[in-house]
């Protein structure tokens, strides 16, 4: 069972005031704000989530994002939730880092768990 997960807390796409009869064109595209609740057992889990956001970024720092692709960057994280305004086209795209990032992060949470286990276990070497 995973220690790390996502909960979608329902939103509806942001609203956009436009000013009626205007000739000039609309060039924003519309967008929707994804809010997600972190279930996270303690502060390894938190840690763990730090790690892969921060693999995930230097990732992107690497090889760009395409242009309609999300940023990880623009998401606004804290101990509870994560709130990310993405274009509306890019919902699933951003739903989809996130769920990479949940995996990541339960993958590091294993690992140093695994870590821990093994440094408990191996004997120490006596110094004379």
């Amino acid at each position: 069972m995973p220690r790390i997960s996502f909960t979608e807390i329902e939103s509806l796409p942001d609203a956009k005031v436009r000013s009626s009869g205007s000739s000039a064109p609309n060039l924003e595209p519309a967008r929707v704000t994804l809010r997600f609740r972190l279930t996270s057992a303690d502060d390894r889990s938190l840690e763990a989530l730090r790690y892969a956001r921060r693999a995930m970024l230097r990732e992107e720092w690497t090889r760009g994002v395409d242009e309609d692709e999300p940023s990880l960057e623009e998401a606004v994280f804290s101990a509870f939730d994560v709130v990310w305004s993405v274009p509306a086209l890019a919902r699933e795209s951003g739903r989809a880092k996130l769920e990479e990032l949940v995996t990541r992060a339960n993958r590091a949470l294993a690992d140093m768990s695994a870590a821990g286990r093994v440094s408990r276990v191996a004997p120490r070497l006596r110094t004379p």
